[in-house]
């Protein structure tokens, strides 16, 4: 149940009971008409504070959401900068050849084996 209705039900709640023990009808108007106004600002600050508290958290909230996303596009500014400069830095390093290459003509091989097998066969 909604917390606005609790507090209507149990201030309904109050008013039946003082109706019920008070005897004489006139007393109990007079009651119930004075008990109105401090009634009203009592629900009505209830209400200001519950509203404000509300308000605050959903403020804090945004802020929250707001420094996550400020951190996401951060990093990932981040990451986009470290691509460009490897990639940067490898367009500006001259390519080594991997591998074993043959002294007579310049072919390239992966394994010494391969190199030794080239060798044996074309430069006898």
């Amino acid at each position: 149940m909604h917390p606005a209705i609790k507090i209507a039900f149990g201030a309904l709640m109050v008013i039946i009971g003082v109706f019920s023990s008070v005897t004489f009808w006139e007393e109990l108007l007079t009651l119930v008409q004075a008990s109105i106004g401090p009634l009203l600002v009592l629900v009505g600050a209830f209400i200001v504070w519950l509203e404000s508290d509300e308000l605050k958290m959903r403020r804090e909230q945004k802020k929250q959401q707001r420094k996550g996303f400020e951190k996401f596009a951060n990093e990932s500014d981040q990451k986009k900068e470290k691509k460009e400069k490897k990639e940067k830095k490898a367009a500006e390093e001259p390519e080594e050849q991997e591998g074993h290459t043959c002294s007579d003509c310049g072919k390239t091989f992966d394994t010494q084996r391969g190199l030794s097998i080239h060798r044996a066969q074309k430069h006898k």
